[in-house]
């Protein structure tokens, strides 16, 4: 999963010129900039169900705070009309969105969210820095004991002149910055999906430095690295280590048998089975040679892993590879030396594996087809 991305931009920050001196809603208005500004930086992410959610989020507030707003209107303004302007601002909004949505459904759905963003954003500050303003100066000039009409004239003479070129140059302000953080915004998703693929692509190649390219499986670095963890959590605790070494026997006969292709061939079964009997017991395989292999059976006792010898046994069975090859059985078999016990400080993986051979050479000598373990 994308790690998040802590800092977060502020597509349209919040500053005093913004505030109309109705707390009701101005905290409202702060509520409607945080959203968009989430919205923005959800962009920053690869969750198209996010961008959703904080897109319905901001939708779904937006129509709150303009009920919330009317009756904060109807409740001083007795003038129909100049409420009937107003009202008909908010009901073009969600539609004016809506038809944006549609309109850039065939772009890329993280441009098609910018382009809205940018059409909030600029009627977010018009809709506060003059429509809202307008009316909050109306209802001040009315408690004032203006008139209707006079409270009018007065707002209008009030945001003539230099109100108007302060408010041209805070929607100018809020225009150019929106753009420059939306660039940000892109730059910021490119960098993170470049980095995500980074995080691919390393863990693609430690995946490989670690596996078999052939069966898939662990290969004998990784079993190194493993065994000797293993051995050195073993001494520290005075605990079992349990390790096996076997290999596919007859392995040669098979190939001169069958042509090497069907040699491949049953090491990818044998080792599919392997992986599936350790994903069910909770062990980890390798491959080390050719046809030789090693398990780890990590925090088993001796009981546990006779049981899955056991098993290990009958799945190779199962598999029923032809080997005429083989003095032992017509099918493919294997041998194996398992040693178990409480290493020393002078164990060594060297001196284990040492004796796991031995075990190994010992079941071939008497026989195949066998696991000595003691």
């Amino acid at each position: 999963m994308t790690k998040k991305i802590t800092e977060n931009f502020e597509i349209f920050p919040w500053n005093e010129n913004l505030e109309i001196g109705i707390e009701e809603i101005d905290e409202q208005h702060k509520t409607i900039i945080e959203l968009l500004n989430k919205l923005a930086n959800s962009l920053t992410q690869d969750e198209t169900i996010e961008v959703e959610e904080t897109f319905n989020e901001l939708a779904k507030y937006a129509d709150f705070h303009f009920k919330s707003e009317e009756k904060v209107w109807q409740k001083h303004i007795k003038d129909e009309e100049l409420l009937k302007q107003h009202n008909h601002s908010h009901e073009s909004f969600l539609p004016k969105v809506l038809e944006l949505k549609e309109k850039n459904k065939d772009k890329n759905y993280n441009e098609a969210i910018e382009e809205i963003l940018l059409f909030l954003i600029r009627w977010l500050a018009f809709h506060i820095v003059d429509e809202d303003k307008r009316f909050a100066l109306v209802i001040k000039a009315l408690e004032d004991g203006k008139s209707m009409q006079e409270a009018v004239f007065e707002t209008e003479s009030m945001m003539s002149g230099s109100m108007k070129s302060l408010i041209e140059t805070i929607l100018s302000m809020y225009d150019k910055l929106s753009i420059k953080t939306i660039n940000l915004i892109r730059e910021r998703k490119a960098r993170l999906k470049a980095e995500k693929e980074l995080r691919k692509i390393n863990k693609k190649l430690e995946e490989l430095s670690i596996t078999d390219q052939l069966t898939k499986i662990y290969n004998r670095r990784y079993f190194d690295e493993q065994f000797e963890k293993e051995l050195e959590e073993k001494k520290d605790t005075n605990t079992l280590i349990s390790v096996m070494i076997f290999d596919i026997d007859y392995f040669k006969k098979l190939n001169d048998t069958y042509g090497h292709a069907k040699g491949d061939e049953a090491l990818i079964k044998v080792s599919k089975a392997l992986k599936q009997l350790c994903k069910d017991n909770s062990i980890s395989v390798y491959r080390v040679g050719g046809e030789e292999f090693t398990i780890l059976f990590t925090n088993k006792n001796e009981e546990e892993i006779l049981t899955i010898l056991d098993k290990l046994e009958n799945s190779i069975a199962k598999l029923e590879i032809k080997n005429e090859g083989s003095t032992v059985s017509d099918y493919v078999t294997i041998s194996g030396g398992l040693v178990s016990l409480i290493p020393t400080e002078e164990s060594t993986i060297d001196s284990i594996m040492r004796l796991a051979d031995e075990r190994l050479y010992e079941a071939k000598k008497t026989g195949r087809n066998k696991i000595i373990y003691s």
